[in-house]
C-alpha cells in the first residue's frame, strides 16, 4: 500500500501543519478544506489513509465518513475532532472511523498512530483479512463491524490483555498481574469475568476459549 493520506480539514493553519509533517514523512498528500471540495475531486483515491475533521462547515466530517465507508471497508479513517465526551467518541468510531484523535493534539503522536495503521493496513492487504475489532479505553467497550458491546472496567482489562495476545492463552495469574494490588483479584474473580464477558463477547462473534491446565484465549 501507497504511502497516500487524505486530509479534509477547513482550519488552514492544522491543515498546512499536518500535509508538512506528513510529506516529510514520505506521504502523498491531498488536502481539502471541505467535504464538497473533497466530493468534487477526480479521480477518487483507492487504499489510502484519511484524517477528516468532524466539525466541518457544510457536510460534517462524521457524513463523509459513513459515505467513504459504504465502498471502502479496508483505508484507515482517523476522526480529528474537539469533542472528547465518551458518546461523541463512540459516535464517531460507530460512523466507520477506526481511530478518533481529540483537539488539541501532539504531532508526534499523530504521526505515530498514521504510521501504525498504515503498516497494520499494508499488513492485512497482503493477507487479505481484516476482522475489523476495535478496542475503545475511553469507554471501556469493544466495537466489531459497527456493534458497540459495553464492558466494565475489569471486563475490559481482561479482555484488551487477551486480545493483544490472541490465540495466545494467558493463564489465570498472569490476567491477575493486569490489575493494580489494591484491587485484590483472585483467579475466582477472573473465571467469574470471564464467563460473562464470554456473554457479551458471543453478540460480535469473539470466542473466549479456555486451555484445560493453562487458562483462557481469545478467538476472533
Amino acid at each position: 500500500m501507497k504511502k497516500t493520506i487524505v486530509i479534509i480539514e477547513d482550519e488552514k493553519e492544522i491543515l498546512d501543519s499536518l500535509q508538512y509533517l506528513l510529506e516529510r514523512n514520505q506521504f502523498t498528500v491531498y488536502p481539502y478544506t471541505s467535504a464538497e471540495e473533497f466530493f468534487s475531486a477526480s479521480p477518487r483515491l483507492q487504499n489510502c489513509l484519511y484524517l477528516v475533521d468532524w466539525n466541518l462547515p457544510g457536510i460534517k466530517g462524521i457524513d463523509i465518513i459513513r459515505t467513504i465507508r459504504l465502498k471502502d471497508k479496508i483505508s484507515p479513517i482517523f476522526m480529528i475532532s474537539a469533542y472528547n465526551h465518551t458518546d461523541q467518541i463512540i459516535e464517531g468510531l460507530q460512523s466507520g472511523a477506526d481511530d478518533y484523535i481529540t483537539k488539541p493534539f501532539n504531532f508526534d503522536e499523530l504521526l505515530a498512530r498514521v504510521g501504525n495503521a498504515h503498516a497494520k493496513v499494508s499488513s492485512l492487504q497482503d493477507n487479505l483479512m481484516n476482522v475489523g475489532v476495535k478496542l475503545i479505553p475511553e469507554a471501556h467497550a469493544v466495537m466489531k463491524d459497527g456493534v458497540t458491546v459495553n464492558l466494565t472496567s475489569r471486563e475490559f482489562i481482561i479482555f484488551h490483555h487477551l486480545y493483544k495476545n490472541e490465540a495466545v492463552a494467558a493463564t489465570r495469574d498472569e490476567l491477575i498481574n493486569q490489575f493494580d494490588k489494591d484491587m485484590e483479584m483472585t483467579s475466582r474473580n477472573i473465571d467469574v469475568h470471564i464467563f460473562s464477558l464470554r456473554k457479551k463477547m458471543a453478540k460480535i462473534h469473539i470466542v473466549i476459549e479456555t486451555v484445560w491446565g493453562t487458562g483462557y484465549k481469545i478467538v476472533v
